[in-house]
């Protein structure tokens, strides 16, 4: 008993607490970069504590292979955001709603939707019903109706649907183009897998939604454009 004691806190015995430490912590983080970015310090402290104190070829040559692979994902990682590329809508978009979030996240979520031109008088939500797409209005203006009467209008660079992220997924109005206008848009599935498999961009798009809609309130509240569709 006293030998798996003293070996417990021995200097030995801490470095093998932080490899398994470090290994849990990975575990926890929803962020893939720094999910690999403990990966490799517990995947180091692991070749250390191998080398050093148990001796250990075959500790050794798994853990840098752990090392190895979540490496070249970083470096993967690291191309995507310097290979991503924005035109002047997209940039401005992304400016606008997803700051904060890498460039490569921000081109793999651009790429989820698509960018269309619209006619005048197409409608893009309807009062009680689920939104086909939640939309990025980038130009034009749209019209907002509530049982049929007009209670505001969207100017460019603002959301339309985000009911169908936000609350119980039902538009809360009526939204019909005034105008032709430029719009990105993405379906409602699309945005909850992204939930499921890269929560990291899904928070960025949530959080520019919300900021969206806090500053349609604001506006509503100054006698300018309000929002909720």
């Amino acid at each position: 008993m006293d030998y798996w004691i003293n070996a417990a806190f021995s200097t030995g015995g801490f470095v093998g607490h932080l490899f398994y430490v470090l290994l849990i912590i990975s575990m926890t983080m929803r962020d893939i970069t720094y999910l690999r970015l403990f990966v490799i310090a517990s995947a180091l402290v692991g070749i250390a504590y191998d080398l050093v104190w148990l001796r250990n070829p075959v500790g050794v040559f798994w853990e840098g292979a752990l090392l190895l692979v979540n490496l070249v994902q970083l470096y993967l990682l690291w191309r995507r955001d310097r290979s991503a590329r924005f035109s002047t809508e997209e940039a401005d978009f992304v400016a606008a709603r997803l700051a904060g979030l890498s460039p490569g996240r921000c081109r793999h979520l651009l790429d989820l939707g698509r960018w269309d031109d619209l006619p005048a008088g197409a409608q893009l939500t309807a009062q009680g019903q689920p939104p086909d797409f939640l939309v990025y209005l980038a130009a034009g203006e749209a019209s907002v109706e509530v049982d049929g009467q007009e209670v505001t209008r969207i100017s460019p660079g603002h959301y339309i649907g985000e009911m169908s992220v936000f609350g119980d997924g039902l538009a809360s109005a009526d939204v019909r183009l005034l105008a032709p206008a430029r719009v990105w848009r993405v379906e409602p599935d699309k945005i909850a897998r992204l939930k499921e498999d890269r929560p990291t961009i899904a928070n960025a798009l949530q959080a520019g939604m919300a900021q969206d809609m806090r500053n349609k309130i604001v506006a509503g509240n100054d006698g300018a454009v309000r929002a909720r569709a």
